[in-house]
């Protein structure tokens, strides 16, 4: 019953703004100023989360998100400031948990975006401060809601469509994440490749490598299902991560991913696979469904930076279906629905159960 009524709540506010998405790359403006928000209004339910041998728990619980940005570009130049503002249910770091799940701080209001840009001639672009992510990573390695908090250098090709061709980029970074980070250093490197065909079919290759030191300055509560000994982290953390993405020339729009990770610095526990199809597009669709596989062993990344949007981020497997619709210009409507297992879990009996999650997600951008 209560499923039910966070349903009718959800489509009640999306009634009134019945048709699109926005693209997910803001548009440039013909003004030098420029103000977009982001929101996000989230209803979810765990069910069958595993206590002990003989005790089982549900969840559910709501998230309002606001992310405001302000952004001034003259040129070649861009500055941009944002604030990520969020209010739950739950209070998900009072107490302090012994393990947290989650990338965000459920009553918070903290500085989100503060970047400057810059892009000397057409193909090499600066940027530093604490800005989105410029490297095309999947939710297995980096969740899209952390901000790289450094300096990146991106070295690209653009065909006469302004289309990058081939890029390389480099971003160092520290203090990533939304809790205590400061001290944890990340590199990567990471180059792409795009060729496309014909009927705007493409076919694209991204390989990166991930790197982070220190990484014991993590807050204790986020440092989730890595290797650990006494509370600590014990493994290193040097991540290579090849992607292929395909776009075949279908109507309606076509994307396939795979996404094959491993971390070199340790011989066992260290690969992981993602696997996604999706079709249909909100830019140019009514709606799109999407499916992931993903299977993650326990050392195959740092579990701190993954999605939080699983259960766990890192030593499980599992699957996730989508339906997105257009609600209006500016409004999208998700259902998600998952099962995974923690395949990696240290309890023997834990290993083959399975935790389903639903979610209901209605999604603004001005």
């Amino acid at each position: 019953m209560k499923r039910a009524r966070a349903a009718l709540i959800l489509a009640a506010a999306a009634a009134p703004l019945l048709a699109q998405e926005p693209a997910p790359v803001y548009q440039t403006s013909p003004s030098s100023f420029s103000f977009h928000l982001d929101t996000l209004l989230r209803q979810e339910w765990t069910e069958d989360i595993m206590l002990s041998a003989t005790e089982f728990a549900d969840d559910s619980r709501q998230r309002f998100q606001a992310r405001p940005r302000l952004e001034f570009g003259r040129g070649r130049f861009k500055l941009g400031v944002g604030g990520d503002f969020n209010y739950s249910s739950d209070e998900n770091v009072e107490p302090p948990p012994l393990l947290l799940r989650d990338n965000y701080d459920s009553r918070d209001a903290r500085l989100d975006l503060a970047f400057a840009r810059v892009e000397p001639v057409g193909w090499l672009r600066l940027e530093g401060g604490r800005f989105e992510m410029p490297v095309r990573l999947t939710e297995m390695i980096w969740d899209r809601d952390l901000r790289p908090q450094g300096a990146a250098l991106t070295l690209a090709k653009r065909a006469d469509d302004g289309v990058e061709r081939f890029s390389l980029t480099a971003l160092g970074a520290r203090g990533s994440h939304v809790f205590e980070d400061d001290d944890v250093k990340m590199l990567i490197v990471s180059g792409q490749a795009t060729f496309t065909g014909q009927a705007d079919s493409s076919l694209q290759l991204v390989g990166s490598f991930v790197a982070w030191d220190d990484v014991n300055g993590i807050e204790a509560m986020i440092r989730r299902q890595n290797t650990r000994v006494l509370g600590e982290l014990v493994e290193d953390y040097r991540v290579v991560d090849l992607q292929l993405r395909i776009r075949p020339a279908f109507d309606p729009p076509m994307q396939l991913v795979a996404d094959y990770g491993w971390n070199t610095a340790v011989d066992e526990q260290n690969k992981g696979l993602w696997l996604a199809a999706a079709i249909g597009s909100l830019q140019t669709t009514r709606a799109r469904v999407e499916y992931t596989f993903a299977k993650v062993d326990k050392d195959a990344t740092l579990a701190a930076y993954a999605t939080d949007d699983f259960f766990w981020a890192t030593g499980w497997l599992g699957h996730r279906g989508e339906l997105a619709f257009k609600t209006s210009q500016k409004s999208s409507l998700h259902v998600v629905g998952q099962v995974q297992r923690f395949k990696d879990s240290p309890r023997v009996d834990e290993q083959d159960h399975w935790v389903k999650r639903l979610r209901l997600d209605m999604r603004f951008s001005y």
